[in-house]
């Protein structure tokens, strides 16, 4: 059996940036990729201000940056405008290329695509039938992660994404629409990117089943005259049920952690930061993250809007009205703008 001393099962932005951050250290680490391709995923495509922060991204791999957002609640528009950048717009293939490219030089990591682990142990997995295995597992593997089913850890909170990827240069601006009747407390959007916009929306399947999502998002399109003719559909589920990242010689980062947004279905930002946080708990086993609470308590922050939401039943409508006008007040708008970015 071969043995690593660190596997991730993933390489999306949080096993990536694992895979950085263990390079160039003594231990041997092996990435796993189910598909033949790194980069390409099903994605709105949105990063937060924070996230490009962070990741100091070279200016060719955003496609747009706003400071500004357009809100609309039931068909009445307003919006929100910063100072700075809080939104942007990249292409998921690039974004996960350039990722790779920082690891490939690193000896010390073996890269393997094509290869999904069909099952996983407390220290060893089965990959094609070879049995590997290791010292840390990082479950890196997305929403529906067979390390959390491994671990035994039920998602109570899944959030069904649906988009259409239509090739036009007509809509220009990033663009959010609150309209309870077809997405309950959640949300559509318009995200531009340089050769096609991201026209999508999100909800509980709990609170609207996804046929019914379905429904409502093409009555949606049609009533603003989006034609979906020539784009192609996507479906993608993401995890919101945070239950912890480490359970001692396994850990979960990024959506397999449940740690995307309940609100705003954000996940990139904090990808990576459960990515680096894992590999330094791994590097330095007295580790202190200074950076995850931060992440935690902005998720709960989100949950419970989310709850308050849902609770406000057919108050929805008055809810976001109330908060359309609120923003209207600089203090507001600027909370507004930390909320979503």
């Amino acid at each position: 059996m071969q043995f690593f001393d660190v596997v991730i099962i993933g390489a999306g932005p949080a096993g990536l940036k694992c895979a950085e951050k263990l390079g160039n250290s003594s231990l041997k680490v092996l990435l796993l990729e189910k598909n033949d391709e790194i980069g390409p995923k099903v994605c709105a495509g949105g990063l937060t201000g924070k996230g490009i922060e962070y990741l100091g991204l070279p200016p060719q791999l955003i496609e747009y940056s706003y400071n500004q957002v357009k809100l609309h609640v039931n068909n009445i528009a307003s919006t929100l405008k910063s100072d700075t950048d809080f939104a942007f717009t990249i292409d998921r293939k690039k974004f996960g290329q350039w990722q790779l490219q920082k690891i490939k030089a690193f000896p010390n990591i073996e890269i393997r695509i094509s290869s999904k682990a069909t099952v996983v142990n407390k220290d060893f997995i089965v990959v094609g039938g070879e049995k590997i295995g290791f010292k840390y597992l990082v479950g890196a593997d997305g929403s529906n992660s067979i390390v959390k089913t491994f671990l035994g850890l039920k998602s109570r909170r899944k959030i069904i994404g649906i988009q259409y990827i239509i090739s036009t240069n007509k809509y220009q601006d990033f663009e959010i629409f609150f309209q309870p009747e077809y997405f309950s407390a959640w949300y559509a959007w318009i995200f531009p990117h340089r050769s096609y916009i991201s026209v999508g929306c999100g909800a509980d399947p709990k609170h609207v089943s996804p046929k019914k999502l379905k429904e409502n998002f093409h009555q949606w399109l049609n009533d603003r005259q989006i034609d979906i003719s020539k784009g192609k559909y996507e479906a993608f589920p993401m995890d919101a049920d945070y239950n912890g990242i480490r359970f001692d010689n396994i850990f979960l980062t990024g959506d397999a952690a449940g740690l995307v947004s309940p609100f705003t279905g954000e996940g990139i930002y904090q990808a990576l930061i459960s990515g680096e946080e894992t590999a330094k708990t791994i590097l330095n086993p007295s580790y202190i993250s200074d950076k995850m609470p931060a992440v935690i308590h902005k998720h709960k922050r989100h949950q419970q809007l989310i709850n308050l939401m849902i609770k406000s039943g057919r108050l929805k409508s008055l809810f976001f009205a109330t908060g359309q006008q609120l923003f209207k007040i600089p203090k507001y708008e600027k909370k507004a703008i930390e909320l979503f970015g």
